[in-house]
């Protein structure tokens, strides 16, 4: 086991990292301090939600690794009405993670969040119970020197997983349609309210990004924009940190996360007493499902991800776009 070089983290400078000032503010976050706690007792099986790349550069130890990005299959995703994946292979896979139905998870990132979220999305939604975000992200964890190791890591040991979908927790692509005819027909007094967390150039259709059709068969969406009606509203308007720095939450406090969901985006048409909210991005784990976590936070009662989100749109002609 190594410890990571942090001489890059050095250079933001003497951050004052105060556990009290880190109090939870949901229960599905848990400080990195609490987790180091966890973490001593052997209580929660980590889960790295970030590239490849990232985990094997630093991450904790035990850990396993599920990029959220690749959490996300078009063929299931058509097959099995809107699910990332078809419940036998998801059941598979989560087995394959080290996590049985009693296992408490805690999934993490760099910091950032939208990873972290891919992950903690994905397992409630195969019903997964005990499943957090590590607040505070694997860049602080590092920077207080709790413990971190490099390279692949040891592979969890399987265990026998059981799905329990909850399938409120999604939209499928029928769902959405509906709603951006609701939208398009009624404008703010709409029943639906759809935000795109991806960034300006995705969503005016300047950039086409690339998901896994299958395992290990990657497709570049054909068709480029959003979907009609949808509020563009990237990410990082609810993030706490999105550039990794060290002694930041993940998310805005829960009063300013309140103040954009219940204030200033009524007056785009949004009513949360009332409305269904629906999120999406490119895969809908990640930057999707990290607005879906930041609204239930501010108490938004009826939020759901797209997870077929732009992969499973601009990727069926017969659906609408918009530019």
């Amino acid at each position: 086991m190594k410890k990571l070089k942090l001489s890059m983290l050095a250079l933001v400078g003497a951050v004052a990292i105060s556990g009290a000032a880190k109090a939870n503010e949901a229960n599905f976050l848990i400080w990195v301090d609490d987790a180091k706690k966890v973490f001593d007792n052997k209580a929660a099986h980590f889960v790295n939600g970030d590239s490849e790349k990232k985990f094997k550069e630093g991450h904790i130890p035990g850990s396993a690794h599920a990029f959220a990005h690749d959490l996300h299959y078009l063929e299931d995703i058509r097959k099995c009405n809107g699910l990332p994946m078809c419940p036998e292979r998801a059941e598979k896979f989560i087995g394959n993670l080290g996590i049985d139905n009693n296992t408490s998870v805690i999934a993490y990132d760099d910091g950032r969040g939208p990873n972290a979220s891919g992950v903690w999305f994905f397992l409630k939604l195969y019903g997964l119970e005990d499943v957090k975000m590590l607040d505070g992200g694997f860049v602080t964890w590092a920077y207080k020197g709790y413990p971190v190791e490099e390279g692949e890591g040891k592979p969890p040991t399987p265990k026998t997983f059981k799905a329990n979908v909850q399938r409120d927790m999604i939209a499928t692509k029928e769902e959405v349609l509906k709603a951006v005819e609701d939208i398009l027909k009624n404008g703010k007094d709409a029943k639906y309210f759809i935000l795109d967390a991806r960034r300006f150039s995705e969503y005016t259709g300047k950039t086409l990004l690339d998901a896994l059709e299958a395992p290990g068969k990657h497709i570049t969406v054909k068709r480029g924009g959003h979907i009609p009606g949808a509020v563009f509203f990237e990410w990082k308007k609810v993030a706490g940190n999105p550039n990794a720095k060290p002694g930041k939450h993940l998310f805005k406090p829960v009063k300013k996360l309140k103040k954009i969901f219940f204030k200033k985006l009524r007056k785009k048409g949004f009513d949360p007493e009332t409305d269904t909210l629906i999120t999406y991005c490119h895969v809908g784990l990640g930057r999707g499902s990290f607005i879906y976590a930041a609204a239930k936070l501010a108490g938004v009662p009826r939020a759901k991800v797209y997870i077929g989100s732009w992969d499973e749109w601009g990727n069926t002609p017969d659906l609408p776009v918009e530019k």
